[in-house]
């Protein structure tokens, strides 16, 4: 539900744009006067409503359309119930369809009053007039959802504020300072929501530092207002987590119709108080039905199979792969690759070939759709086909890498 990027209101300092939020105190006699006057007009009809006076309470375009799209949240026009019972979109096409018999498709102002009073008494229905529009917006009562305090008011509308920039978003870049304990958390949350959201990550990591570039709909999908929740899912998701770390800061890379901007979206600095929507979504306990079955398969092969482990260090790279087997002491990573789109399959091959150069005991079970973007991946690679949305794949073959009964070589490309 974002308000549209052209009522983002930014500040621009150095090059970097800065969101401008509401805060509780500054804002509190702006905000209880906006929910003062959808307070006086509840009840009231829709289009009766004159909201140049609320645009004049705000006094700013931008934010005015900015919180008449969160009030949304708590007053809306909705019909208590219709006052006869009659569908009024039915009504309608026998009155349209009476006037064209009766009175050939048009009615004069002078005959208007006495038509209306025949087509009562031939369908039975009083206050035809008011009966047949009672459906439309503009004639619906304004109704109070709750009332909110303007604490509510200033979290909602700070939230659809990440969630607009978020919407139109390529990518995030997720920078944090803090403990080793912290990162590790951070990067476990982070990669496996990542994979869960289907979004590609990079994360570099060194000391008390971690960069992660978090790519998004946009140069994966194309249009971003399809998948452009994701973004804002990830960021609400992490946002708990990264408050624990010392120093971090998000920036987007943010596009309109005529210019691409590096918005700073929060910070530890810049931290607004921010709520989302109890209905925002919710994160799948697996990222994909082929990745739920070959994790059962594999706990019903007798492996020890761990699902989310913890972020490996590879060099200044964090990856963190889909499972984890252990067997006789020995451990494997386990990458599931299902069928991507071009872009993101070449970004994820390359991200995996960037992992197997620097890691060993990674095994790749891929959609063989793949085979063409991952024939320069220097890991074992066990391709599976899909039959009816289930995985068919060569257990054994996994089952003789992991006790040491097959070389790496053979196994790449093969089904």
């Amino acid at each position: 539900m974002t308000y549209g990027r052209s009522n983002l209101r930014l500040k621009f300092r150095r090059g970097i744009a800065f969101p401008e939020y509401l805060d509780e105190s500054k804002h509190r006699l702006l905000v209880e006067a906006v929910i003062g006057f959808y307070e006086e007009n509840v009840g009231k009809k829709f289009g009766e409503i004159d909201w140049d006076e609320l645009k004049l309470i705000v006094g700013c375009d931008k934010l005015y359309k900015g919180l008449r799209k969160v009030m949304e949240r708590y007053y809306r026009p909705e019909m208590e119930s219709l006052r006869q019972t009659v569908n009024p979109k039915v009504l309608r096409l026998r009155v349209f369809k009476l006037v064209n018999e009766l009175y050939g498709g048009f009615v004069p102002s002078g005959e208007r009053r006495k038509a209306l009073k025949y087509l009562e008494e031939l369908l039975g229905v009083e206050d035809l007039e008011e009966v047949l529009w009672q459906d439309m917006e503009y004639e619906k009562p304004l109704k109070r959802i709750f009332k909110p305090s303007v604490r509510d008011v200033v979290e909602a509308y700070n939230f659809e504020t990440v969630d607009t920039i978020c919407i139109n978003s390529s990518s995030l870049k997720i920078e944090v300072e803090g403990q080793p304990g912290i990162l590790a958390k951070i990067a476990k949350v982070l990669g496996r929501t990542c994979k869960h959201l289907g979004l590609v990550y990079d994360a570099r990591a060194g000391g008390n530092w971690m960069k992660t570039l978090v790519e998004g709909p946009r140069s994966l999908f194309g249009k971003p207002t399809r998948y452009g929740l994701r973004l804002t899912l990830l960021l609400t998701r992490m946002l708990p987590i990264l408050v624990e770390a010392g120093n971090w800061r998000v920036t987007s890379r943010t596009h309109f119709t005529r210019r691409t901007l590096t918005i700073r979206v929060l910070s530890s600095r810049r931290m607004p108080s921010i709520s989302p929507p109890r209905k925002l979504g919710v994160q799948p306990a697996f990222d994909s039905e082929v990745e739920e079955r070959i994790y059962w398969t594999l706990k019903a092969l007798g492996l020890e199979a761990i699902r989310e482990p913890e972020p490996i260090a590879l060099g200044d790279l964090i990856y963190i792969p889909d499972f984890k087997i252990v067997h006789r002491g020995r451990e494997f990573y386990i990458e599931v690759a299902g069928y991507w789109r071009k872009e993101y399959a070449e970004k994820k091959a390359y991200k995996l070939s960037e992992v197997a150069k620097l890691g060993k005991n990674i095994i790749v079970l891929a959609d063989e759709k793949l085979k063409p973007y991952l024939r320069k991946v220097k890991a074992p690679i066990i391709y599976y086909t899909v039959r009816r949305g289930r995985p068919v794949l060569p257990y054994k073959k996994l089952l003789d890498i992991v006790r040491g009964r097959s070389e790496d070589v053979g196994i790449r490309g093969k089904r």
